[in-house]
């Protein structure tokens, strides 16, 4: 292919980047109950604390299963955090921070993908991790727009409770039908997706 050789052709030189925005990202932890979302979640705050960043907490008020103002893994690992009711509070107090992150992100309304475009955008990283579906193998509130725009996504999954293969599915074995229901191994079980369809 011939490449024609003009000299009148004039590139517009690249802004200067700072390495504060150019870092920024938002990162995704997804999965089913029981996979590790939140300790995943912990080890990555942990990990940018070691690196001398200010890191800033949250999750959602009504998730008061095991600490108000902590987000807590299953096997009892935990990190302090702000317990807010809208994401829009996020923006009230993320300015000091390096890095945000928000746990059980799933059960905020849509409007944190805006804040958490808005924080990225703003130089800082966020951290989100929440279920990508709920008990009817459905997405889950804002995660589908939170996927899209992440930078990176982790996607874990847990043991299937009858034949121990990769769970990908929250199964209800209670009787509530709303969406939102909190619960632990009483309520729920992470099944693989042969367990689940056979259920089904």
């Amino acid at each position: 292919m011939k490449i024609s050789q003009k000299t009148d052709v004039k590139i517009k030189r690249f802004p200067d980047f700072s390495p504060r925005v150019s870092n920024a990202r938002i990162k995704v932890i997804c999965g089913p109950m029981f996979s590790g979302k939140t300790k995943s979640l912990i080890s990555a705050i942990n990990e940018e604390k070691s690196q001398g960043k200010t890191v800033f907490v949250f999750k959602p008020k009504l998730d008061d299963r095991y600490a108000e103002e902590a987000i807590v893994s299953h096997d009892k690992d935990e990190v302090g955090a702000f317990s807010v009711e809208r994401p829009k509070e996020i923006l009230d107090l993320y300015l000091n921070a390096d890095v945000v992150a928000i746990d059980e992100v799933q059960f905020f309304d849509e409007s944190v993908v805006k804040v958490c475009d808005t924080i990225a955008n703003a130089g800082k990283s966020v951290i989100v991790a929440g279920l990508d579906m709920d008990y009817r193998s459905e997405a889950f509130g804002p995660m589908p727009q939170l996927l899209t725009l992440a930078d990176e996504v982790v996607k874990l999954n847990s043991v299937c409770t009858f034949c121990s293969g990769r769970a990908r599915y929250s199964h209800r074995i209670s009787e509530e039908d709303g969406i939102v229901v909190l619960g632990e191994k009483n309520k729920y079980v992470p099944l693989c997706r042969s367990c689940y369809s056979e259920l089904k």
